[in-house]
């Protein structure tokens, strides 16, 4: 199996380990099996990704479990009519990853990371959890192709194998082959023709992939807890406002006294020292005004208005910093 079905890898080999393989399946019974060549599996499992493609036109939902060294879930979700498809993964019980792409719209994606986290803290607004990134170009049926488990995908990426068909009583199937990568993979196929899980198992994991066809209702996040990536690019500045301001009086201070070499500090040299501390600290959002004697270095958060600033002024051979 490729990258194309092992969508739930993508997210948790960051996490885990890259070369997972993202396939599973429900109960398999043991019936007796016939033996397929690979030109035999191929052909098969294509009519099987025909009927299973046709079945995905209202929508689809692959849901997937793995278990062993690690326990996890994740998720895949197309709706065509909404023109939505949302995925997640789980580890160990903790949300890893999330994103909900909205065509031609935009997309959402989790906040996961502490530098986001303390970035809507920033904006006062710490119970964002969503980046929404817009975007026209977006298309959704594109991502899906690209990351998603389409059943279509999973029947026929590495398929071409020997392997086995087995017969249940209520006229489903089970075709079982060995892959590339060398794990034995069984694609579980409804007596109607379509896939309806997938099962594997590799280094210590076990895997389980489980199909549900029909229409799908994701649900995008609320505005309360979103936030555009535009604001949170911005908010991402902030983030050390106190200590970047700080930072830039103290350093330029330090800067100003040393190219001294011990004599008198001149104003328009410590001016000059501040003003380049400060556009190698946080040129984004400090800001170096002249006042009597040297400069005051100050910022503002723009959402709740707070401002930190310090004075620097020459005072003979000396350097003043004060916090405002």
């Amino acid at each position: 199996m490729s990258r194309k079905s092992r969508f739930a890898v993508l997210a948790v080999a960051t996490s885990v380990t890259a070369g997972l393989l993202g396939v599973p399946g429900a109960a398999f019974a043991a019936d007796p099996a016939t033996s397929l060549t690979a030109a035999e599996m191929a052909a098969a499992l294509s009519e099987v990704a025909t009927a299973s493609t046709a079945a995905t036109k209202d929508g689809w939902r692959a849901a997937e479990t793995i278990s062993g060294f690690v326990s996890g879930s994740a998720e895949f979700v197309v709706d065509p009519a909404g023109g939505i498809a949302h995925d997640q993964v789980r580890l160990d019980g903790d949300l890893v990853g999330e994103h909900y792409v909205v065509d031609h719209q935009g997309f959402y994606e989790y906040l996961t990371d502490s530098a986001s986290r303390a970035a809507v803290r920033v904006m006062n607004r710490p119970s964002v959890r969503y980046v929404f990134t817009p975007s026209k170009t977006l298309s959704m049926p594109a991502y899906v192709a690209d990351y998603g488990a389409a059943p279509a995908a999973v029947l026929t990426d590495d398929t071409k194998h020997a392997g086995t068909k087995t017969v249940h009583d209520d006229g489903s199937n089970d075709y079982t082959f060995t892959d590339n990568d060398g794990v034995v993979c069984t694609m579980a196929v409804t007596a109607d023709g379509v896939l309806s899980g997938v099962k594997a198992e590799e280094d210590g994991l076990n895997f389980a992939l489980t199909y549900t066809y029909g229409a799908q209702h994701p649900v995008l996040p609320a505005g309360s807890v979103t936030v555009s990536s535009a604001d949170l690019k911005k908010a991402l500045a902030y983030r050390y406002l106190a200590d970047d301001v700080k930072a830039a009086a103290t350093k330029g201070a330090a800067a100003a006294r040393k190219a001294a070499h011990g004599r008198t500090v001149k104003v328009a040299a410590l001016r000059k020292a501040v003003r380049k501390a400060a556009a190698k600290t946080n040129a984004t959002i400090l800001k170096v005004t002249d006042i009597a004697g040297g400069v005051q270095v100050s910022a503002t958060n723009p959402w709740t208005q707070q401002t930190v600033a310090y004075t620097v002024k020459a005072s003979g051979k000396r350097v003043v910093v004060r916090k405002k």
